[in-house]
């Protein structure tokens, strides 16, 4: 769908590294983006649902990894990394870039994507019964107790544990206008909202 395939495309807009960055690989996840709803003022053409049936939702694959010595993360697509932050449970990571809209030729349109989630680890999945809670950014994540054998995403001496990755993924239209022209309205603040949930391969 054209929509998902502009949108999706800032997935694959960072800087290309010859090796991935950080101490600690974190594990390489299949995820798939599932639409939501979105805001009543995109009405640009290139994000209406398509009339063949299908759907803004989308699936890519991305490798995890970070600096064990702070909350640096990144998450790498297709040799790309993104910077983002891992504070032990949620990661996050937030990339704009440039986008061209029919209907937006005067002005500087960016799209802004903000994706965070959820590490689940094998006994935090176990305990939600290997699905992902509507509410795990929310307090549906399971809190580590080790007296019910519940342990968070961390290093172990066979890797990172974590098989699951659940959240959301927002996307968010701004403009600026071009020698002093003026933007359209739905040129600005249009935002699309997807449920995350991604899988260890």
């Amino acid at each position: 769908m054209r929509g998902a395939l502009l949108l999706s495309g800032l997935l694959l807009t960072a800087c290309p590294v010859p090796t991935l960055p950080g101490d600690q690989p974190m594990g390489l996840y299949s995820l798939s983006a599932t639409f939501t709803d979105r805001d009543e003022s995109c009405i640009l053409p290139e994000l209406q649902p398509p009339n063949d049936g299908g759907t803004f939702d989308f699936g890519f694959d991305a490798t995890l990894t970070r600096e064990s010595s702070s909350t640096q993360a990144w998450m790498t697509l297709a040799g790309y990394s993104r910077e983002g932050t891992f504070d032990g449970q949620y990661f996050t990571t937030v990339h704009d870039a440039p986008r061209v809209f029919s209907d937006c030729s005067l002005c500087e349109t960016r799209v802004t994507e903000s994706i965070t989630f959820s590490m689940f680890s094998r006994s935090q999945g176990d305990a939600v019964g290997g699905q992902c809670p509507d509410d795990a950014l929310d307090g549906g994540t399971p809190l580590p107790n080790p007296d019910a054998g519940v342990t968070g995403p961390r290093q172990t001496t066979q890797g990172f544990d974590a098989v699951r990755l659940c959240g959301r993924l927002t996307t968010v239209l701004t403009s600026i206008g071009l020698d002093g022209g003026a933007c359209k309205p739905e040129c600005s603040g249009c935002a699309l909202r997807y449920q995350l949930r991604g899988d260890r391969r």
